[in-house]
């Protein structure tokens, strides 16, 4: 078997804080002025990793700056962390570069609710850009009724069966929903590979199981989290770990999950696709010659949690009109097909066509699914949110409370967080 270990920690940290780099935040692009050849220059902060970043600096910016040669791009790189929403906050408070920003998707409300994104739908080819774009990823950046930025890759998880376990018990027909998945794991003596306890790791499941986070309009948490469907879904999942057919390191976060797919130990597991782009073909192929891939099971025609990246342009750029020609260019054909090569799922809905998805067939369960992913509450507080949520189910996992009085517990802290 082809081990994948080196690269499982770095990717399990990632699910959590979907982003990844190395770079920490610098300062000396502070000033940075329009540049003495007379071209507006555009400072962009990114969060790409080593791979991407060199597409980005060495071919997608060169492309651009040769189809607009009055804009120059300066690119910047930082580490995805807590420290970077911060100093963004910091400098886009100050009018300080960067003039544009790319940014995780749950992300964007906070800053829409500082004021201090551009908000993009006021621009007169705005409508005519949107109609190019998944619908779904494009509504991570809509806030309070406007727009504060364009997708410009896109994820979600789908479901990834071990071939070999199938067979053995029989299951000819993948589950379409998760009451049928849930069928399977009771009636069989196999595991399910649940990552963890926040929300990309777990919402699908309890989403999926019947259970509510918010209302409608993400105004109140009590009566939702602690309704009587959201008891009985935590109380299935929290059945399966018991019975130690869940991935017994759910609490921790420390897990195995790719390589114990691989290794017969868990029939499924939910991932994204980093769990080929970042093989070798040949490890690829290995990967999909025991493994089947499909849309995650879920209920309420909703099915995984939606990630990706947005880009938005700061509210005191100097440069607004050639920041808007730069984010809108990022969402054509040509630098998504190259972002593609790199593993990134393109936003602009003619990208994948047929003899793409054939180049690479692993992504057609992604692309099958993304328009069937939910977003995450889009609140300017939802890391907050996210934090009570979290820590409610490791209580629960860890079989120190009650159940419905630990939702409805959280439930109240939510409401204050959301009031």
């Amino acid at each position: 078997m082809f081990k994948i270990r080196s690269v499982l920690l770095f990717f399990g940290i990632c699910a959590s804080l979907v982003g990844c780099d190395n770079t920490s935040i610098i300062n000396k692009n502070d000033e940075v002025k329009q540049g003495d050849s007379g071209k507006v220059q555009l400072v962009v902060w990114h969060t790409y990793n080593e791979n991407e970043t060199k597409i980005f600096e060495n071919e997608i910016i060169p492309i651009f700056e040769q189809k607009y040669p009055s804009i120059e791009i300066k690119p910047v790189s930082q580490s995805y962390n807590s420290q970077l929403m911060s100093a963004l906050i910091s400098k886009a408070s100050a009018n300080k570069p960067p003039d544009i920003i790319r940014m995780d998707i749950t992300w964007v409300s906070k800053f829409a609710d500082l004021h201090l994104l551009y908000p993009i739908n006021q621009f007169g080819d705005f409508e005519r850009v949107k109609d190019n774009l998944y619908p779904v990823p494009l509504q991570t950046s809509l806030y309070q009724g406007q727009y504060y930025g364009l997708p410009v890759n896109t994820n979600t998880k789908i479901a990834i069966y071990n071939k070999e376990l199938l067979k053995k018990y029989h299951i000819e027909k993948l589950p379409e929903t998760m009451d049928e998945l849930m069928k399977i794991i009771e009636k069989n003596p196999v595991l399910l590979g649940m990552a963890g306890m926040n929300a990309w790791q777990s919402l699908p499941y309890f989403y999926g199981l019947g259970g509510n986070l918010l209302n409608d309009r993400n105004t109140k948490a009590t009566g939702y989290f602690n309704s009587e469907e959201s008891i009985q879904a935590v109380e299935k999942m929290l059945a399966l770990y018991q019975q130690k057919k869940l991935n017994e390191n759910t609490i921790s976060g420390n897990y195995d999950l790719w390589d114990g797919l691989l290794s017969e130990k868990y029939i499924m597991i939910d991932e994204g696709p980093w769990f080929y782009n970042v093989n070798a073909k040949e490890q690829i192929d290995y990967i999909i010659s025991h493994t089947v891939a499909a849309p995650f099971p879920g209920s309420k025609d909703r099915r995984s949690v939606l990630g990706g990246e947005v880009l938005s342009i700061t509210k005191g750029t100097e440069h607004v009109e050639e920041a808007w020609e730069f984010v809108k260019w990022m969402t054509t054909e040509e630098p998504q097909k190259r972002f593609l090569m790199e593993g990134l799922l393109p936003t602009n809905k003619t990208v994948l066509k047929d003899e793409m998805v054939e180049e690479y067939p692993y992504y057609k369960a992604y692309v099958q699914s993304i328009d069937q992913s939910f977003l995450r509450p889009q609140i300017a507080e939802w890391r907050k949110i996210e934090s009570i949520y979290t820590e409610c189910l490791k209580q629960i996992f860890s079989g120190q409370t009650n159940i419905e009085e630990e939702l409805t517990k959280a439930a109240r802290k939510m409401d204050l967080v959301l009031q």
